[in-house]
């Protein structure tokens, strides 16, 4: 039989068999080689390439020489480019490298076994690497059984919120049924009201005043409108989207920083609309907020009618006008002095009309009051069932995170994560908040789908992609965010760590085991 030791050739031949004992016996191992590989290479016939390209004689492996396009004819010696040398590491864990480090004289593997011939004098660490490894394990072992325990409560937070959501839709939907019922009721009783206001009004209508040959046509409100609609239109598809209007902080109704589809669908009342749509219905509510945008009108918050902050924001633009118009007048009163037209005496209607006309105020408050109260239930039921609906991982446990926002300080910015909801930045020494996307989907990889998150369709960057976001979880036993970065312009990268991702399964403890 071959000696253990092998020499091929001249002076510079290295080494090429190490004994290992393996259960008390001794084993033959090639140098570079890990012990399930060992079988391929017997010194006693022909060496066979990996590949199965070309058989050699074994004499020709560790010569220094590649002979295997593959190069595992070398694999203890820096020959091939394409090869790879096994480092045992022995109370660490083992690994392969390159075969082009091999007597390099850089220590390479924890074992200096890669630098066995290279002269550099290597220690062997394996033991001390190994217990800081082993150290570091453990801490994560016990992050993750920490994170763990409060990842159960979350869980159990959030199948009861699913519980509790679908139980409060059922009855909001009941309800909304009841609400339609007594609101088809009142619309007839209003009906019927304002026929017989109307008739009762016939009697007091004034005479037709002529009209005249030709009226100014209202085109000032289209093209105003049509202007501001191709601003929202921000993809140009001749429509505007509920997530176009979520990109724009001003629709913004709580002040709570985030524009949920609610408020969006509040002033398109669907999820598109097109041009003539936006004239005729969205308009009236959109146009107070557009003109707040501009510095012009600041409408108030809550659930105030648009159509009264319309009239409220013609009635003091009007008193400007006047105030204006009476300074104008003043200057010059001497050339333009005009009587002032008296008041025209409010008409005086008989007991029996004025009884009529209150029955009709009534049933219209009446039928405005159930209006409101379905408008409520609707906007209500769609919310609960977007949660219903949303995918808050396994055992709902992202459930209890829904609509928590974090933030992250670094020397410039202030960055705000909303769960669900969106990303902003905002500079520290002011300014106005800038998106950075709205809550899209989970895009983890299959084995791992709800450790990232993306965020998208935020502002869009001058001359560049709309703004995005890609948030990263790691297990923490804390909600927060940890840190924020811009590795490509206008797509952040955030990471957030949470109980909701530590786990205590086979994968973390084989690294444990390994060690």
């Amino acid at each position: 039989m071959m000696n253990y030791l092998l020499f091929f050739g001249v002076s510079s031949i290295v080494l090429s068999f190490d004994l290992s004992h393996v259960t008390g016996t001794q084993v033959l191992r090639l140098r570079g080689v890990s012990l399930p590989k060992s079988p391929l290479y017997n010194p006693e016939k022909d060496f066979e390439c990996l590949d199965g390209s070309r058989r050699i004689t074994f004499n020709k492996v560790n010569d220094d020489y590649c002979d295997c396009g593959d190069g595992s004819d070398e694999p203890g010696t820096a020959a091939c480019y394409n090869g790879f040398f096994f480092c045992e590491n022995t109370g660490f864990r083992s690994i392969y490298i390159p075969s082009s480090r091999v007597n390099d004289g850089i220590c390479d593997c924890c074992d200096a076994s890669d630098e066995y011939a290279s002269g550099v004098s290597c220690i062997d660490n394996c033991y001390e690497l190994g217990r800081e490894a082993r150290a570091e394990a453990e801490k994560a072992a016990e992050l993750a059984r920490e994170g763990s325990k409060i990842k159960l409560e979350m869980s159990q937070q959030g199948q009861k919120l699913r519980t509790d959501n679908v139980e409060k839709l059922s009855q909001l939907k009941a309800e909304y049924l009841e609400a339609e019922r007594v609101k088809k009721e009142k619309e007839v009783i209003k009906t019927q009201a304002e026929e017989r206001e109307s008739a009762a009004l016939e009697k007091y209508k004034p005479e037709p005043e002529p009209i005249p040959e030709e009226t100014e046509k209202p085109e000032g409100k289209e093209i105003e409108a049509e202007e501001y609609f191709k601003k929202l239109d921000s993809d140009e598809s001749k429509s505007v989207t509920i997530q176009e209007l979520q990109t724009r902080i001003i629709f913004d109704r709580d002040g709570n920083g985030v524009i949920t589809e609610e408020e969006a669908m509040y002033f398109l009342g669907q999820d598109e609309v097109n041009l003539d749509e936006f004239i005729e219905k969205s308009w009236i509510k959109i146009k107070p907020f557009m003109m707040k945008e501009q510095g012009l009108f600041r409408p108030p918050t809550g659930e105030e009618d648009a159509e009264e902050l319309h009239e409220d924001m013609e009635e003091e633009h009007g008193e400007e006008d006047e105030h204006e118009l009476e300074e104008e007048e003043g200057d010059h009163s001497e050339a333009h002095e005009e009587p002032e037209k008296p008041e025209e005496p409010a008409i005086q209607y008989d007991e029996e009309t004025q009884a009529i006309i209150n029955e009709a105020n009534e049933a219209r408050n009446q039928y405005q009051e159930v209006e409101k109260v379905v408008m409520d239930l609707q906007n209500q039921i769609r919310s609960i069932e977007a949660k219903v609906d949303r995918d808050y991982g396994p055992g709902e446990v992202f459930a209890t995170l829904d609509g928590t926002c974090y933030q992250y300080t670094d020397l410039e910015y202030v960055y705000s994560m909303c769960m669900f909801g969106r990303a902003s930045q905002s500079a520290k020494s002011g300014g106005s908040e800038v998106s950075l996307g709205h809550w899209s989907e989970w895009i983890g990889p299959e084995h791992n789908k709800y450790s990232r998150m993306k965020f998208d369709k935020g502002l869009t960057c001058w001359n560049g992609p709309a703004r995005s976001t890609v948030v990263d979880l790691r297990c923490g036993t804390e909600n927060k965010l940890v840190s924020v970065s811009e590795p490509s312009r206008c797509e952040y990268a955030m990471i957030f760590t949470t109980p909701a991702l530590c786990t205590t399964d086979s994968d973390s403890s084989s690294v444990h085991d390994e060690l």
